[in-house]
């Protein structure tokens, strides 16, 4: 039939259902069109999220470059985040995907919401590797995650798990964990002067020493929450042997005391500086074990730290570690868009007591930190160790 407005403009009416829809009322959802047994499951990984598309796991095996202790390491494959448009077929269906939208007239501009959730599509359908393990053969027994075994032949292709051994990149870090500083006397605090200020300052004049002393590279983690535990962390990366790791700790320990002496800096403050081991990680290709750089200048960290007494760090303990210091559900939960790189989870080789760091590494932390930030209450409602986030502000 003609517009009566305009008689140039054939309006056009299509039926859906036997009911007629014209071109200027809202599209009515259109009727299941899948094969019967098609059955749409949600994810696991990402609960909660309104709008979000179903996902199914497509595989959970991958061969990737790993290291070892001692010569070689293992590596194995952890679950690929779960794609979009994935059903699980069963008896009596087929494999079709799902229906095409009803067709209607074009919309207007995209809001904040629709744009943000367009970026999550493109990024989830992005190719790249599987995420994987990294744990150095002579911590399989203790920080192999409880349930999980390895083959007998590891080179066949229908394993669950596929490994991979490479050499061991040698490394060792020292992260120098500081707390607030407080002056020595009260009475003589000059009020113009910001503490953490002053506490920059000293983490700077530390990470040139140890850059002096030969680290391999260094890093300040600035804390970005307010009147935090620990302002700044101190971390370095050593690639040496370990007897040379020993006595540039040494080294290092003796300047830092003698830089944060209360009776010459006029503060105080708490601090430990011990040597760590990784013990293990989840990579998201591509990984390189031997590098700590960021790729983005975006990059931001979530740091938990735990201590307890010796012997108290059994094998059923350690190997129970996903779930003890929230890596599980960090990697289950963090937004997409976060970009999560790598879980490490670091335990001390020095020390009265034994401490144990998770240090989780997110591509695109700064430009999504309320998404981010969500899981803080999530991990500190669990009364267990100390969770912070934190951004790199100096480097070399």
């Amino acid at each position: 039939e003609f517009d009566p407005v305009d008689p140039f403009y054939r309006k056009t009416v299509s039926f859906h259902d036997g009911r007629p829809l014209s071109p200027g009322s809202p599209p009515l959802p259109g009727p299941d069109r899948r094969p019967p047994g098609h059955l749409t499951v949600s994810s696991p990984y990402h609960p909660g999220h309104p709008g979000q598309p179903s996902y199914l796991p497509t595989s959970s095996r991958q061969d990737f470059p790993t290291n070892k202790q001692n010569g070689h390491q293992p590596h194995f494959s952890y679950p690929e985040p779960y794609k979009e448009n994935d059903y699980a077929a069963f008896a009596g269906g087929g494999g079709a995907g799902p229906p095409a939208p009803p067709r209607g007239r074009g919309r207007g501009p995209m809001t904040r919401e629709e744009a943000q959730r367009l970026r999550e599509e493109e990024l989830a359908g992005q190719g790249h590797g599987k995420d994987c393990f990294i744990i150095p053969q002579a911590n399989l027994d203790r920080f192999l995650p409880d349930g999980v075994t390895l083959p007998r032949e590891p080179r066949k292709s229908n394993n669950l798990i596929n490994i991979l051994e490479v050499d061991d990149p040698k490394i060792i870090v020292s992260f120098h964990l500081m707390g607030q500083l407080h002056p020595v006397n009260s009475m003589l605090e000059n009020p113009m002067v910001n503490s953490l200020d002053v506490h920059f300052n000293l983490s700077r004049n530390l990470l040139k020493c140890a850059q002096d002393l030969s680290a391999g590279e260094g890093y300040i983690f600035k804390n970005l929450e307010k009147d935090a535990d620990y302002p700044y962390i101190n971390y370095y990366v050593i690639n040496k042997p370990r007897d040379e790791a020993g006595q540039f700790y040494t080294n290092n320990k003796v300047a830092s005391h003698q830089a944060l002496n209360a009776s010459k800096l006029g503060y105080s403050l708490s601090h430990s500086m011990d040597l760590y081991d990784e013990v293990a990680t989840i990579a998201r290709p591509p990984v390189d074990p031997a590098h700590k750089r960021p790729t983005t200048d975006y990059t931001g960290y979530i740091i938990c730290i735990y201590q307890v007494f010796k012997g108290d760090d059994g094998e059923k303990f350690e190997r129970n570690w996903l779930y003890w210091t929230g890596a599980r559900m960090l990697y289950k939960n963090l937004p997409r868009n976060v970009g999560l790189k790598r879980l490490t989870l670091h335990k001390s080789a020095t020390g009265p007591n034994v401490n144990y760091i998770l240090l989780v590494e997110c591509s695109h932390f700064l430009d999504n930190i309320n998404q981010a930030a969500n899981l803080l209450p999530v991990l500190r409602a669990r009364i267990c160790g100390y969770t912070g986030i934190f951004r790199i502000v100096e480097s070399f």
